[in-house]
């Protein structure tokens, strides 16, 4: 079962996230950028199964305001860099485009199960 944890929208949870990857790095399976069409870019950092299969995934909703031009994009590359961490680009539909915030992370689960970076439903 996968669940997303939303650690913000890109202001000072960026702090977290870098303790995340710096600390937790070990539990990390893989990490996604999601670039909207003239919006900012959601971040998903995906971590490993844990008991139960339960599977986070911390996001950084629309927090990346200049997608892959944005500093944050690079800070947050290089730190996935520095761990060895594998890193994915992908373009989905705006959050806006949901009338729910979880309307939009069950239609990510679907896009990220098709493309196998999260596992199937067991």
């Amino acid at each position: 079962m996968q669940k997303f944890i939303l650690l913000g929208h890109g202001y000072s949870e960026i702090f977290e996230l870098q303790a995340l990857i710096e600390y937790n790095h070990a539990r990390i399976d893989k990490a996604v950028f999601i670039h909207h069409e003239d919006a900012p870019s959601t971040f998903v950092l995906i971590m490993k199964p844990a008991v139960q299969n339960f599977q986070a995934l911390y996001t950084i909703l629309r927090g990346l305001r200049k997608g892959y031009e944005g500093e944050m994009y690079t800070l947050i590359s290089k730190w996935l860099d520095n761990k060895n961490i594998q890193k994915i680009d992908m373009s989905s539909r705006d959050p806006e485009d949901f009338h729910e915030e979880d309307l939009y992370y069950q239609y990510i689960i679907g896009v990220l199960r098709l493309n196998h970076i999260i596992p199937p439903l067991n």
